[in-house]
């Protein structure tokens, strides 16, 4: 991980601008989750075949071991200076106490592939991160997918002018922020949304101006894949092996919600999706994180297509999404890349 920037003593960091390529900035809360491993590193395919740049990866945890198990995967794929944030302080945690049937991927990531991070410690803040990417973009350029909690999101939200940025944190999300794309549903209970601090998503998602795309549980849970990374990868060489393998145990299969997240995130709607509400229309969030939906009326003459904020849903069956995406987190580095794919053409 390359960090290469200090304002009033934070490390900071930047990235190189491809104008025709979606620009991505991921927050996660990866630590013992099957799934966002494997968001991670099949947007790391996509920018090995041109689709996108990752800007950069931001953890909403503490642990310690988040940081390097992110820059492991980043590195594997040939992307070491893709930067990394943590909150701080950090911790030790290497899994969820209330999740211990998922097997710890994290430290073994740390310890046994190559990375340069070794300990959150040493990363950036994740507010200062974003405040600098995103004042260093252009104006409605970036996309956000939060695919964990929204504490980094909350306090860049509320985040003032200072040495990196005039401007704060609100203004700098309004102006450069194209879509944020969430890992959640618009209606009802959210792990992402209100398993800790359901203030934080409250706050961020009731005040949203901008487009706002909803990933639903549905889509997750129907997109169940693993079979094949479980048992075709060398474990000891390609990271998405070592930590599906490790979460899930060999042969197995799961539901990944995050992956689902982030196709979107850098493809769009592309060939498998649906806008799951035809005028769109807006999310409210009570005290307790809950989501409620209205619908849009489609009769505003100034409006065409779906609204700002919407969900999306299947257009084709899960069945062959699934095979699609786990066909490409087949893909390693050193393999020619699939130039005559009709999906996912940015």
């Amino acid at each position: 991980m390359k960090v290469f920037a200090f304002v009033a003593g934070l490390a900071i960091f930047s990235g190189t601008v491809f104008a025709t390529k979606k620009r991505l900035i991921i927050d996660t809360d990866l630590l013992n989750f099957d799934d966002d491993p494997l968001a991670v590193g099949f947007v790391n395919i996509l920018q090995s075949w041109g689709e996108v740049e990752l800007l950069g990866v931001m953890s909403c945890i503490h642990s310690r071991y988040a940081p390097p198990a992110i820059d492991a995967i980043n590195t594997f794929f040939g992307h070491p200076d893709i930067p990394v944030a943590v909150q701080k302080p950090v911790d030790n945690l290497t899994q969820w106490p209330d999740h211990p049937e998922f097997g710890d991927y994290v430290t073994g990531l740390t310890y046994n592939f190559s990375e340069d991070v070794r300990d959150g410690t040493y990363t950036p803040d994740p507010v200062s991160s974003y405040r600098y990417l995103l004042s260093t973009s252009a104006d409605d350029s970036i996309t956000i997918a939060v695919i964990g909690f929204f504490d980094n999101m909350f306090n860049l939200l509320n985040s003032g002018p200072d040495q990196i940025s005039p401007y704060t944190g609100a203004e700098l999300l309004t102006s450069k922020v194209r879509e944020l794309v969430v890992q959640a549903n618009e209606v009802g209970f959210s792990y992402n949304t209100g398993t800790f601090n359901a203030t934080y998503a409250e706050v961020v998602l009731n005040w949203w101006p901008g487009k706002l795309t909803f990933a639903s549980d549905g889509v997750g849970e129907s997109t169940v894949i693993g079979g094949r990374i479980t048992t075709e990868l060398d474990i000891t060489k390609n990271p998405i092996g070592y930590a599906l393998r490790t979460n899930i145990g060999y042969g197995q299969r799961h539901y990944v919600w995050d992956a689902v997240a982030v196709y979107y995130a850098v493809c769009g709607l592309d060939d498998v999706f649906k806008w799951k509400y035809p005028h769109g229309g807006r999310v409210t969030l009570n005290g307790s994180a809950i989501a409620s939906w209205e619908n849009a009326t489609g009769t505003d003459p100034n409006v065409t297509g779906p609204g700002l904020q919407n969900s999306i849903d299947f257009k084709v069956p899960n069945t062959t999404f699934a095979a699609r995406l786990e066909r490409t987190l087949l893909w390693e580095p050193g393999q020619n890349s699939p130039k005559r794919r009709t999906w996912c053409r940015n």
